[in-house]
């Protein structure tokens, strides 16, 4: 038994490039599309997400050993928004009882399963198939609970799992009908951390739109800013100014030291010409991904489960208007200094510094939505608000985790308002009844 269930939330059900193949491959054999087709198209989406998996990677792989410098130079010590720090921090606190994680991720499938099989009773359609993202929500939850209620480990564990099954049925079909917008009828919606913030953020970016809205993918630069007018051009530009801005207080030999004794200017070139590349990267693989998924998936709809959604990665969303995910990104970033000041102010003794995943892949994708609903003064507003609501929703999270020496919180989107304001309700109700700790 052990070994069916380390295998399925070890190596087959965390592994979103697997799953997306079985489904297509599922799709195109109920419509018996043949086996060119079949096993074209089953290969074409996996090589397409992994392509995604891939570029998202790097954008944060690139950007963690800076961030990681600079906060080592200026001797900032404080919670990390980031989703694996998170992680190592709820493994650490859970020890022992780490392993239930893969129990947890089993019901919340499972539940996930159940509840868009019936969605004509349940509404529910979204079938979460991010599996990176699948276990961290596991796992904090899971946490969370332990940290916050006296109930037996059988209890706390079904209830993780039910609790975040729903989560994944409910977020993931509340943001398919911005995502099937945004997209032009992708036929797929997102899984991840903020399905809650682009159904937000969708409803809010067209009541700030303005008169004459500003798509920043077709603004108009004149002279020589029409550069900027080329998204591969202007991604490279902007994070180069960015990261180099950022890495001030390393100074020259700073930037050179971590940069492998390579020249500062050369390295700071290169991480920017880097980050266009992963974003070509990403473009080609959400080609590839949905041209067959939105085919295949048809399948699946018509014989299986009648208006099923693959719910994928985030990053997904971002080359549908890469300028406005860059925009997005930078904004957020302003967003969370900003706060970060006011916490400073205020004498938080929780202080939040900034990782690079919460700020791209939630103001990144944010950035989209807000641009396609509302154009850049939505894109400008709604991702500062979003880094002043990732940064003081962190810190209302760890308030409710009870490990001090936790290394960080995800900080994304809806772990900083949905699922801190979740344990605060289940608190309440937890006291009626003397189950809090």
């Amino acid at each position: 038994m052990n070994a069916v269930i380390d295998f399925l939330v070890g190596d087959l059900l965390v592994t979103p490039t697997i799953l997306i193949g079985l489904l297509v491959l599922i799709g195109y054999l109920l419509q018996r599309a043949g086996t060119v087709k079949t096993v074209t198209g089953t290969i074409g989406a996996m090589v397409g997400m992994q392509l995604i998996i891939f570029g998202g990677s790097q954008f944060s792989s690139t950007f963690r050993p800076i961030t990681e410098a600079v906060c080592a130079v200026t001797g900032i010590q404080g919670y990390i928004m980031d989703s694996y720090a998170m992680k190592a921090a709820s493994q650490e606190a859970l020890g022992d009882r780490f392993g239930w994680m893969g129990f947890v991720f089993l019901i919340a499938f499972a539940v996930n399963l159940v509840l868009v099989f019936f969605g004509k009773y349940t509404k529910a359609k979204g079938i979460f198939l991010t599996g990176n993202a699948g276990t961290a929500h596991s796992q904090a939850m899971l946490w969370l609970l332990f940290a916050n209620f006296a109930l037996p480990s059988v209890a706390t564990v079904v209830i993780s799992g039910v609790i975040v099954g729903i989560y994944w049925a409910y977020s993931t079909t509340l943001a398919a009908g911005v995502v099937d917008e945004i997209t032009e009828g992708g036929g797929f919606t997102v899984g991840h951390n903020q399905q809650i913030g682009i159904w937000l953020f969708g409803r809010l970016a067209p009541k700030l739109a303005g008169k004459k809205p500003i798509d920043c993918e077709e603004m108009s630069l004149p002279g020589w800013l029409a550069i900027f007018n080329n998204n591969v051009t202007s991604v490279c530009i902007l994070m180069f100014l960015f990261v180099g801005a950022f890495c001030i207080p390393l100074g020259f030999d700073g930037i050179t030291e971590l940069a492998g004794g390579q020249h500062w200017l050369i390295y700071l070139i290169m991480v920017g010409v880097q980050f266009s590349m992963y974003m070509v990267i990403l473009l080609q693989g959400v080609r590839m991904l949905c041209s067959e998924l939105t085919e295949s998936f048809q399948g699946i709809q018509q014989k299986l489960v009648p208006n099923a959604i693959p719910a994928i990665d985030v990053a997904a969303l971002l080359p549908f208007s890469p300028n406005a995910a860059t925009f997005g990104f930078l904004f957020c970033t302003l967003g969370t200094v900003i706060s970060m000041v006011i916490l400073l102010l205020m004498g938080s003794p929780i202080m939040v510094l900034p990782g690079f995943t919460p700020l791209f892949f939630s103001g990144g994708p944010i950035g989209v939505v807000a641009n396609k609903k509302g154009g850049l003064r939505a894109v400008i507003i709604c991702c500062l608000l979003l880094g002043v609501i990732q940064t003081f929703g962190t810190v209302w999270a760890i308030t409710q985790i009870s490990y001090p020496t936790a290394t960080g919180w995800s900080g994304m989107f809806d772990l900083a308002t949905f699922w801190p304001a979740l344990i605060q309700v289940l608190r309440w109700i937890g006291g009626i009844f003397g189950i809090t700790v």
